[in-house]
């Protein structure tokens, strides 16, 4: 779905790194047969349009779970780590590398495996059938029989172990208050699956989203890296969280009727289909304004503005949230039926990569390499100038 990115081809090189190193015994799947998936291209195919590649043949199971794990929206947790670590540098001076490689990883397959947990339990109370959103932009890895409770199962057994010895390590190392994040991490990861309370259907989801995207993953990578973290860090990086709860309101602005009629009482079937547009359109706009003035005036710095930089992409991608979904997609649109939820992410994505280069370009400056620092905002702000050609190029907005 990254239909503009930053770190895409990054990205690329590390799914497929990871993919070569969990190959294993090669399976055939009875209702639909994927193959080919442990090259470069057809991973990167899984990563850009949310869907694996249909080819007959055979491939491994753990490439196939990496594959069906929605490795799109990777990137929004890469941000969050990120964006971690420049402010445990902001504020302490040092980061570990491996640490925070560490970190990276933990979340990631976290993230994997929560999109996971979330398809299955949905599909099996009945959320997840033919003909509903999920299952129109791509395959659904256990109602189309890619994977089983089974293969879900061992696949979080592996990540549980790993996850949690890392937060045991960490919270041994650093503070316990990275042991009470991990577990609101997962309360609120099987609250939104449905697992207990849940989240989806009372219209909390999205919001709940903000607080595992923040202070979870930002506020937890910064106690990792530093063993403490100042409150008024929290002003610095939730406009980023919030924008990702916007790619969640997106998404349930895409598949709003269905949800109605299946009542699926999601953030926008809550508030109402045209207030939600607005909400999420809202969000598109004032994020950016909200982060470049908070970064800007904490560390005295022009180069936090570097957020309005990607408004005008937010302009754009707010025009769409309020506008009808078009009947059919434009010409060159390779993930419908998403619509909402890809100029949502959009947003999302030029803030995500607008706080990280307004954050090392302080760094830069703060440590006398101005010219660095230029460079990288002039980049970045170039960036967000074809980001939104080519976002208005594709929607025809």
């Amino acid at each position: 779905m990254p239909l503009v990115g930053g770190f895409s081809p990054l990205l690329s090189v590390f799914v497929a790194c990871g993919s070569a190193l969990l190959a294993g015994p090669t399976i055939h799947h009875s209702r639909v047969v994927y193959a080919g998936l442990g090259s470069l291209s057809d991973l990167w195919y899984s990563f850009r349009k949310c869907r694996v590649p249909e080819k007959k043949g055979e491939t491994s199971k753990p490439i196939l779970i990496i594959a069906a794990s929605r490795l799109c929206v990777i990137p929004m947790t890469i941000y969050s780590v990120i964006i971690g670590g420049l402010l445990a540098y902001l504020t302490s001076g040092h980061v570990s590398i491996p640490i925070l490689a560490l970190l990276l990883a933990g979340f990631t397959l976290a993230h994997l495996s929560d999109n996971l947990i979330n398809d299955y339990y949905d599909y099996k109370r009945g959320l997840d059938t033919y003909g509903y959103f999920r299952n129109m932009y791509g395959p659904h890895p256990f109602a189309d029989g890619l994977l089983t409770g089974r293969d879900l199962a061992l696949f979080l057994a592996v990540v549980g172990l790993l996850d949690a010895g890392l937060t045991i390590y960490l919270s041994d190392a650093r503070t316990p208050l990275i042991g009470l994040l991990a577990g609101i991490g997962v309360a609120v990861m099987a609250a939104y699956a449905g697992i207990g309370f849940d989240a989806k259907t009372t219209g909390l989801g999205e919001l709940l989203v903000a607080i595992v995207w923040g202070p979870v993953m930002v506020g937890g990578t910064i106690l990792a890296l530093t063993g403490h973290h100042p409150l008024w860090l929290l002003a610095v990086y939730m406009p980023y969280a919030l924008s990702v709860s916007n790619v969640l309101i997106g998404k349930h602005l895409d598949k709003y009727g269905q949800d109605e009629r299946k009542n699926v009482g999601t953030l926008p079937v809550r508030l109402g289909f045209h207030r939600a547009q607005q909400v999420s359109a809202l969000l598109a706009v004032g994020l950016p304004v909200l982060a470049a003035i908070i970064i800007a005036y904490e560390w005295g710095s022009l180069y936090g503005l570097l957020p309005l930089a990607g408004l005008p992409l937010g302009v754009v991608a707010a025009r769409i949230l309020l506008g009808p979904k078009p009947g059919r997609p434009p010409e060159a649109w390779d993930v419908w039926p998403l619509w909402y939820v890809a100029a949502a992410y959009a947003s999302m994505d030029a803030l995500g990569r607008d706080t990280i280069a307004a954050l090392l370009a302080i760094i830069l400056a703060s440590s006398g390499h101005g010219h660095p620092a230029l460079v990288i905002v002039a980049v970045e702000a170039l960036w967000d100038l074809y980001s939104t050609y080519a976002f208005r190029r594709l929607t025809g907005i």
